[in-house]
């Protein structure tokens, strides 16, 4: 698949104080975002993700290593004009009301002015702030300026959409909302790479992940093939029979959801498992490989001494 965005062996080291040691924040990172794809960045505190972000952006220049934004190098102004950027905290002019700083925003990377408008309109009422329009800024939550911030990042209508912590500050309602958004620009053909430590909205949003600790990448690929549990699979029951638990091979555990209740078996003994259940009268629904959980995958990747990492 064509690659939107290519990192070769990014390498990025801070002094930590004056004359202090420097701290490495990548180490040799590489990976690529095909076209059409939702990407989720995910890694613990400190892992590197808001760095790696940066050095994809030009705001912070790494010691070592390439940026490629549509096959050119990635300071070329004609392959930056293509990205829209929503950093974790937007910081704007809030003497502005949010038409005013989109259509300043709107005239800087060169729209007319009628199409300014249209499409000011038109992103206002997507990210749920056309009420607030014309008030200015000082007055908003986090969460209104992070709104303004994805209309701000979608107003040129980019090719490659960038994404630091876009639910950061939003309350349920409009993480639901922030959510529907994402999806549907991803079915509509903008290539999202995404960072968020919600691996839930990472889960739902993204087909596509990208893991980095310390640096570095430690998985990647589609996510319903680094998902799925090889050894494992999974009988989900129509409806279950009072003693569908005896005959079970001794490996067999239950779980249940509002999917309803499913019994997970190694596949070696899943002809035993489902000759038990049958013999019992339950009543069969699905048998498929079982998947993981991204937060399951993730712990299994990094360990839950990951999170513990300070930023």
């Amino acid at each position: 698949m064509e690659a939107v965005l290519s990192v070769e062996e990014l390498h990025k080291a801070y002094r930590t104080r004056l004359g202090g040691p420097r701290r490495q924040a990548l180490s040799g990172l590489s990976f690529t975002v095909p076209r059409n794809s939702v990407v989720g960045l995910l890694g613990p505190n400190g892992a590197g993700k808001t760095t790696t972000l940066k050095c994809v952006m030009g705001l912070v220049r790494p010691d070592a290593g390439k940026v490629s934004l549509f096959g050119r190098d990635g300071d070329a102004v004609e392959a930056r004009r293509r990205v829209g950027f929503l950093p974790e905290q937007p910081y704007f002019d809030l003497y502005l009301t949010p038409r005013k700083l989109l259509h300043y925003y709107g005239r800087l990377s060169g729209m007319g002015a009628s199409s300014a408008r249209s499409r000011i309109s038109y992103l206002l009422n997507l990210v749920g702030m056309e009420d607030d329009a014309d008030l200015t800024m000082d007055k908003f939550s986090k969460g209104m300026l992070q709104r303004i911030g994805l209309a701000q990042a979608l107003l040129a209508e980019p090719e490659l959409l960038i994404l630091d912590e876009p639910s950061s500050g939003l309350d349920p309602l409009g993480k639901l909302e922030m959510r529907d958004v994402l999806k549907s620009l991803g079915t509509g053909g903008t290539t999202i790479l995404l960072s968020s430590h919600q691996l839930s909205e990472i889960e739902e949003i993204c087909d596509r992940v990208i893991i980095i600790h310390r640096g570095r990448e430690v998985a990647s690929g589609r996510l319903d093939e680094l998902l799925e549990e090889k050894g494992d699979c999974e009988v989900l029951l129509a409806e279950p029979a009072p003693g569908a638990t005896s005959g079970l091979p001794s490996s067999a555990s239950w779980a249940e959801d509002s999917g309803g209740k499913r019994l997970t078996v190694s596949r070696e003994e899943l002809s035993a498992a489902l000759t038990a259940l049958i013999e019992s009268g339950a009543s069969i629904a699905e048998v498929r490989s079982r998947r993981l959980s991204l937060e399951e995958f993730f712990v299994r990747r990094i360990g839950k001494t990951g999170w513990e990492v300070e930023e």
